[in-house]
């Protein structure tokens, strides 16, 4: 083992545990909620953040969930683990279902969407530190307005 670093074993519970965490406006980024499980500082990592994100389907939210097209520097792994979707990438859309994995490169737009009856869950993973040093950059539509950033 190097230095300080230390295994990190997470179970159903501490899944279960974990906060949920989403947009302050969905308006900004989508209909999406998340539970970061592996990030510094709030684990001892410095290699990877990893957490799991989900998307509720159109029957129980009134419009399907979604994570808007966006950008950020590096590049993210997706494995889907439970629903349907369409991720989009660079315009081209692709579809995914349970058991899904998406490479995506760093700086190439992309987004997710639920198509199907059930949650669309996925886990995500990034080569960086923390959660915090990923600057999500959302186009806004229309002429002249910027990108929102989280």
């Amino acid at each position: 083992m190097r230095g300080s670093q230390k295994p990190i074993v997470l179970g159903t519970k501490d899944i279960a545990n974990t906060a949920s965490e989403s947009f302050p406006d969905p308006s900004t980024g989508g209909d999406v909620s998340w539970k970061t499980l592996i990030s510094a500082p709030k684990t001892s990592t410095d290699t990877f953040t990893v957490g799991i994100a989900t998307c509720a389907p159109g029957t129980s939210s009134g419009c399907r969930g979604h994570l808007k097209l966006h950008l950020h520097k590096q590049a993210e792994i997706y494995h889907v683990t439970q629903g349907k979707g369409i991720v989009t990438i660079d315009g081209k859309e692709h579809e995914v279902s349970k058991g899904s994995v998406v490479w995506i490169p760093g700086d190439a737009e992309h987004g997710i969407e639920n198509v199907g009856e059930e949650d669309l869950v996925w886990l995500y993973a990034f080569a960086a530190d923390g959660f915090a040093d990923i600057v999500y950059r959302f186009e806004e539509s229309g002429p002249g307005k910027e990108k929102a950033k989280l």
